[in-house]
């Protein structure tokens, strides 16, 4: 009966032992949790910390570029308050007051000088093209001053590009209407050609070959 009892209290010794080693473990493990979660805490970068280019939107509201903040390209455009407005271009393709005037000009019986003085109208009036077409007409009908207007704009002594209708000299054009002036009397384009003949030769030296071929073909004639 003792050997009884004593095994019995044994027993019950040992396990309140292990019970209690139980009880202080879990204590224990309490106690660390809140430790590794304050560090865990601490890891995590604050929001000053954050780069601003890469942090997320904030829920439920837009980025400055779909709230209406940056500039419309519509207002961009617009033109500013008072400012002027360009002039119109003239209505029509290049020419069309020209061939206008020339398709009354056949009814009426006009001439080459009342066609010599519409095309320095137009020429004033920044109608290079159909200042162009009009000299022409009265160029091919003997009028030599039409003809001397026609080689001043390819000229390159005389070219303008604002009153010209070429964009750029041209002295085969400049030789061809100078001739026509000439059959026609005009003693002045006698004088542009010999100008127009020394500059070829200056081009020609400097190793313009086009100007060289001109001057081949102006010596054969």
């Amino acid at each position: 009966m003792d050997h009884y009892e004593h095994s019995h209290s044994e027993g019950n010794s040992r396990l309140w032992f292990s019970i209690a080693i139980v009880v202080v473990l879990t204590a224990v493990a309490i106690l660390l949790v809140p430790d590794e979660e304050s560090e865990k805490v601490e890891a995590i970068p604050r929001p000053a910390q954050v780069s601003p280019s890469l942090a997320q939107p904030v829920a439920g509201k837009k980025p400055e570029a779909e709230t209406g903040n940056v500039p419309a390209v519509a207002d961009e455009q617009a033109p500013a308050e008072g400012a002027e407005t360009p002039p119109k271009e003239p209505k029509g393709p290049e020419g069309s007051a020209a061939r206008a005037f020339l398709a009354s000009a056949e009814n009426a019986g006009i001439g080459p000088g009342e066609l010599v003085a519409k095309a320095r109208e137009f020429q004033q009036q920044g109608l290079a093209g159909d200042a162009w077409l009009l000299y022409f007409k009265a160029a091919r009908e003997g009028d030599a001053s039409a003809a001397m207007a026609l080689a001043e704009q390819a000229d390159p002594d005389f070219f303008d590009p604002g009153s010209s209708a070429l964009s750029a000299p041209d002295p085969v054009q400049a030789h061809k209407w100078y001739r026509v002036a000439e059959k026609a009397g005009s003693d002045e384009a006698t004088q542009r050609l010999e100008k127009l003949f020394q500059y070829l030769q200056r081009a020609a030296e400097k190793g313009d070959e086009r100007a060289g071929l001109l001057l081949q073909e102006w010596k054969a004639k």
